[in-house]
């Protein structure tokens, strides 16, 4: 039993996989890309990144600090060139990222010719497919962007080696219910639940798409197996080199 449920999960994986890249090789190749081996195509970033709305947006990682950073991130070394990453969807806030990659997914899709339905309309079963798409290029090109600027130049494959777990997404909205008058303490027991409801954590990002994620939300996530060479910053280059001086 416990080896049919493994094959079982093994082949959902295999499926939710498949679909996203199946949507991938369908999309255009011209002006528009995220990392060196994106299914988009994409123009190098240079410099620090700066907000942007989704009407401008060019690939970038919308930031929400005045230096261009990614706000709420953690990185923990699991060896020399080997990182776990942590990105607080609370402070990093990649719903305009995310947003704006889903809108020139589906603006792309209506240019093209769907077999039994009217020009420029999506079948409703794909949608669900460029959600997750646009999820999972979020969370790449973020770990990305987050290691170039703690100083880590990512490997060559180091986006497609990465793995994502542990998305955590906003509360959903829950439709409150009818009833009499309550009891003052009652109201004051519901209001502080109501105040600071906990985001919902899921293992994969299929689950947490199945509980709602919408592309314009931000998430959480943990990312393992992130592959970079740390590089030494100028500053503490230039601190060296004047210690190195000053015991000679």
């Amino acid at each position: 039993k416990i080896s049919t449920m493994v094959n079982k999960k093994k082949f959902e994986h295999l499926i939710f996989s498949t679909g996203i890249l199946l949507i991938a090789s369908t999309l255009p190749t011209s002006g528009f890309q995220l990392g060196s081996n994106s299914p988009f195509k994409v123009t190098k970033r240079s410099g620090p990144l700066t907000p942007l709305s989704t009407d401008e947006w060019a690939g970038e990682v919308a930031s929400n600090t005045e230096d261009g950073r990614i706000r709420g991130c953690m990185i923990s070394p699991d060896g020399e060139t080997e990182f776990t990453i942590r990105i607080d969807g609370e402070e990093a806030d990649l719903g305009k990222f995310g947003v704006a990659i889903y809108r020139k997914l589906t603006s792309d899709a209506k240019r093209q010719q769907f077999q039994g339905f009217r020009p420029g309309t999506i079948p409703p079963h794909l949608l669900p497919t460029y959600k997750a798409f646009a999820m999972d290029e979020v969370a790449r090109e973020a770990i990305l962007e987050a290691m170039q600027q703690n100083n880590i130049r990512p490997f060559e494959n180091a986006r497609e080696e990465m793995e994502i777990k542990e998305i955590s997404i906003p509360p959903r909205k829950s439709k409150k219910k009818k009833g009499g008058k309550k009891k003052k303490g009652a109201a004051i027991i519901e209001a502080e639940e109501d105040a600071a409801p906990a985001w919902l954590t899921f293992d994969t990002m299929k689950e947490a798409l199945k509980a709602g994620w919408e592309p314009g939300e931000s998430f959480s996530f943990v990312a393992t197996s992130c592959r970079g060479q740390k590089l030494k910053d100028i500053d503490t280059e230039a601190s060296e080199s004047l210690a190195a001086l000053k015991n000679e």
